[in-house]
């Protein structure tokens, strides 16, 4: 990582490498060719004065998953804000405030050190993933990844350039700092590489002690068919009445009756589409009789 940066501040690297040239964005230092730069910036070309990226925004904005359960699909927030320091602040608020909405218990000093180390990685592909009731938390790009894992969590190493360390407060500190606060808590901080490149941090806190015991399965009475259906969607994960027809050798009619009715008793949702997939309540159900 760190020899990337390097090689980012070298001329060949600088002419493309991307940076912000918006609003709230650090001012490049002047040059000879500042007047053409402000041209250049105001006609929408990319500046070449620094290496800080441009503010994503559209299809490239930073995205918040949340699973509230692993049964169903998460819910998905876009974060877009006009300048940079105003997205890091946004999404480490929005995380802390989704975690604990959750029950989680992740430190917000924790969450906002990872989301300023996205600096490094020019906020390419953003997606922040929490799982297991907020108590995981994590944060995957597309950007340079990181070279030296063990390196990067030693107090003192940055790879931060001067325009970034505008933006960073305490480099070289940070991640180092959320780590040691982690331990604390007996939670863990790791780095791993990201699947086309980049890197996935991900903050793990221990299982929540004291949490309340999952709630009894539902004492419902179904019918045999009505149990074949639930089967049948626990096994292909989401299906409309006509695939469930075609499996068990009924009308879709008489299933779709089945599918309403076990919708009514609050063991599958509906997912938009005519397709119906099972709640946590219709598992724990199966569960019990299966």
């Amino acid at each position: 990582m760190e020899s990337f940066l390097d090689r980012l501040l070298a001329d060949e690297w600088v002419a493309t490498a991307p940076h912000s040239s918006r609003a709230g964005s650090p001012a490049a230092p002047p040059t000879d060719a500042g007047q053409e730069s402000d041209q250049a910036t105001r006609s929408g070309q990319t500046s070449t004065d620094g290496p800080l990226p441009d503010v994503p925004v559209g299809l490239e904005a930073p995205r918040i998953a949340i699973y509230d359960t692993l049964t169903s699909p998460p819910r998905v927030i876009t974060i877009e804000e006009s300048d940079l320091p105003a997205l890091i602040a946004s999404l480490a608020e929005k995380t802390y405030h989704y975690c604990r909405e959750q029950g989680g218990q992740v430190p917000y000093s924790v969450i906002q050190e990872i989301i300023e180390n996205l600096l490094h990685a020019y906020f390419r592909d953003v997606v922040i993933t929490i799982l297991d009731n907020g108590q995981t938390i994590r944060v995957s790009d597309h950007g340079p990844g990181v070279d030296d894992k063990d390196r990067a969590f030693q107090p003192g190493f940055t790879t931060a350039t001067a325009y970034q360390r505008q933006i960073i407060r305490g480099v070289g500190s940070g991640l180092p700092l959320a780590k040691e606060s982690l331990q604390f808590l007996r939670g863990i901080l790791t780095v791993e590489d990201n699947l086309g490149g980049g890197a996935v941090f991900t903050i793990k806190m221990p299982t929540l002690t004291g949490a309340p015991e999952p709630a009894a399965a539902p004492k419902i009475k179904l019918t045999t068919r009505q149990t074949k259906v639930l089967v049948l969607l626990m096994e292909l994960g989401s299906a409309g009445p006509t695939a469930i027809a075609k499996e068990l050798g009924f009308s879709p009619a008489t299933v779709y009756r089945d599918l309403v009715a076990l919708q009514d008793m609050g063991l599958i949702h509906s997912l938009g589409d005519g397709k119906r997939a099972l709640r946590e309540e219709g598992l724990r159900l199966l569960e019990s009789i299966l």
